[in-house]
């Protein structure tokens, strides 16, 4: 029975590490507990499988009834195969945690009980007709292994209520069948000390549950500090170049206008002195608007934008952006064209005309294709306004970061990265969204969908 006692202390942590008990444990430590009980269990396999044949063996013939001890052989037999194609099965699929959990802790509950079962029965069925000193000596045995087993149960899988009140039951009626004067005593004894157990029980459910809840929460812990570490130097990376990029990009025209300056004091008055003239306001007119693409997304990043939604015919605002944009496209050699585009949008006014502004002035600068078309075209209860080029298009894995703050295209026409996050948190301030359609292959397709009115 040693064998027996100490193959079932290696079984229940197997199987204890199987069911999910434990409320406070996540499945990803009861999954853990269970794992780990399974790879404990296999020494217990093979213990039990030896102390089967040895009882086979060695009490067949002293048993009064043998018949009693062939059904308890095969029983408990069942249950070890039972076990091992389990164990196999588990080893083989490598279940997630949910599986592992919501299906392989019932086959482990479902072993820890026939265990427990025929362990309760075995002295009725080996001991009958033995030695007084022997029955004696094994009652302290099954003693023994009520204690191991519940102090060795975890959280995974805990020994119930039931099966330490069976365990205990079965050796206290039995110590009262002996001859020995102590039969009452060591019966009582042996009732104590499941009450005791079933006591402890408790306790190291909830000690073994805490310790691996908190196992869990400093795993979950330590990947959260990495993540926010990783999101920080993002950041603290993505910003660092968008000064440098700001400090690049305002230098440009303001040298720019400090040059056509120079020449219009230089030239006195004439033909030159205007064109010099013309050169510092055009010059200024980009430091201005740059510096108002810098501004709007500050105010959208810090969320102190507000929109003022109303209905905005479509066609005005088509041809206000165009117009707008119509110089810096003649002066980069694109035609810029406006498709036509009936009904009204539900938007503010001036965001969205800042939206598309943005879409339009990113495809004049970065495209470098000859023609850009925007339009419009109702889909359901939305309207999607397109910007279309047929430039060089965007590198492919472009898409999935284009839209994030200081996020720009291909370096060689990357400015500061602003303009479209700008675009993606007005649309979404506006109740829409904004999106690089990848099934246009001749340029770049960018779609701006807001509420139709």
């Amino acid at each position: 029975m040693a064998g027996l006692s100490g193959r079932t202390d290696l079984q229940v942590s197997e199987v204890e590490a199987t069911t999910s008990n434990g409320p406070d444990m996540d499945v990803e430590a009861r999954a853990k507990a269970i794992r780990a009980g399974a790879r404990m269990s296999i020494p217990g396999m093979a213990i039990m499988s030896v102390v089967l044949v040895f009882v086979h063996i060695w009490f067949r013939p002293r048993v009064q009834t043998p018949l009693h001890l062939d059904l308890w052989l095969a029983f408990m037999g069942g249950v070890v195969l039972f076990w091992s194609a389990s164990m196999v099965a588990f080893a083989r699929q490598r279940p997630e945690a949910t599986e592992t959990v919501a299906t392989w802790a019932v086959c482990g509950k479902v072993i820890q009980a026939g265990l427990n079962i025929g362990i309760a029965a075995s002295p009725w069925v080996l001991l009958p007709g033995t030695d007084p000193a022997l029955q004696y000596f094994t009652t302290m045995m099954y003693v023994w292994y009520v204690g191991v087993t519940t102090m060795t149960s975890n959280a995974g899988v805990p020994i119930s209520r039931w099966e330490v009140a069976l365990l205990t039951l079965s050796s206290a009626s039995f110590a009262l069948t002996q001859t020995t004067p102590y039969s009452i005593p060591v019966a009582l004894l042996i009732v104590l000390i499941g009450l005791t157990m079933l006591g402890l029980r408790r306790l190291v459910q909830s000690t073994v549950s805490a310790a691996l809840a908190a196992e869990v929460l400093s795993a979950q812990a330590a990947a959260a500090t990495r993540e926010a570490l990783a999101t920080v130097a993002g950041e603290r990376d993505s910003k660092t170049r968008f000064i440098a990029s700001a400090s690049h990009d305002l230098q440009q025209p303001l040298a720019a206008a400090a040059l056509y300056l120079e020449a219009a004091v230089a030239s006195g008055q004439g033909e030159v002195r205007e064109r010099a003239i013309m050169g510092v306001r055009s010059s200024l007119a980009s430091t201005t608007a740059l510096i108002d693409s810098m501004l709007d997304h500050l105010r959208l990043e810090a969320g102190a934008a507000e929109a003022k939604v109303g209905e905005v015919p479509i066609d005005p605002l088509l041809q206000a952006v165009a117009i707008q944009h119509q110089p810096s496209a003649i002066a980069a050699g694109i035609a810029l064209v406006v498709k036509s585009g009936r009904g009204q949008i539900l938007a503010d006014a001036a965001m969205v005309r800042r939206a598309l502004g943005n879409l339009v002035a990113n495809a004049v600068r970065h495209s470098g294709g000859s023609r850009v078309v925007v339009g419009a075209r109702r889909r359901s209860s939305v309207v999607d306004i397109w910007v279309i080029d047929d430039g060089r298009g965007m590198p492919p894995g472009h898409e999935e970061w284009l839209f994030t703050d200081y996020g720009a295209g291909p370096a060689d026409t990357a400015g500061l990265g602003l303009g479209l996050a700008s675009v993606r948190r007005q649309a979404e301030l506006l109740g829409g969204s904004v999106a690089l359609d990848t099934r246009w292959r001749r340029g770049a397709a960018f779609r701006l969908t807001l509420p139709s009115a």
